[in-house]
């Protein structure tokens, strides 16, 4: 009978050291889920996977407010779900950024042939003697030589998404003056 009681009392206490050694507090998935989170951050995921990575720090965030209600197990699975949420950022984060890079490169090399072409419209104006108010670019094409070079500045630096942004821009706005050049030669040459 003593047996049968020392048997039992060691299945109870055996049985409340698994149950807290799985309910204790998640320190270790904490800090996979911490370095996980920082890893991706160095992956520009918070620029190039910015859904995905705010999701990650959302669950962490919760998973540290849970631990400090003492809701380890809740804890544990959002951590493990923020890291994986991490790893992915990263990953696509690494993705993003090679589009976003291709992209950008177009965006520069349109601005510049934009810019080209801006300036032989400008010419064929001039030659029409369009009115030098209307066909004046001496202060506007510098400002888009000079955001041109910071879009390469940029690029150069790795921040294409900057550089693509900047770029679009400019061939935004050199197409808009191309057009508006070009519809003052057209009608000049009506008449």
């Amino acid at each position: 009978m003593k047996k049968e009681i020392l048997i039992i009392q060691f299945v109870i206490l055996a049985f409340f050291l698994v149950i807290l050694s799985c309910a204790g507090e998640p320190k270790k998935e904490l800090t996979v889920a911490k370095e996980a989170l920082e890893k991706a951050r160095e992956a520009q995921a918070d620029r190039y996977a910015s859904d995905i990575f705010t999701q990650a720090e959302n669950s962490l965030t919760e998973a540290e407010n849970l631990i400090a209600q003492k809701k380890y197990s809740e804890a544990k699975q959002l951590l493990i779900n923020a890291q994986g949420m991490a790893d992915s950022a990263a990953s696509q984060a690494e993705i993003n950024k090679e589009d976003v890079k291709v992209d950008a490169e177009g965006a520069i090399s349109e601005s510049q042939k934009a810019m080209e072409q801006l300036k032989e419209t400008q010419k064929i104006a001039q030659n029409l003697r369009i009115s030098k108010e209307q066909t004046d670019l001496s202060t506007q094409i510098p400002n888009w030589e000079d955001q041109l070079k910071r879009a390469q500045e940029e690029y150069s630096a790795g921040n294409f998404d900057v550089a693509k942004d900047i770029a679009s821009q400019v061939y935004q706005e050199l197409n808009a003056k191309n057009n508006e050049l070009s519809e003052l030669i057209a009608a000049k040459q009506k008449k």
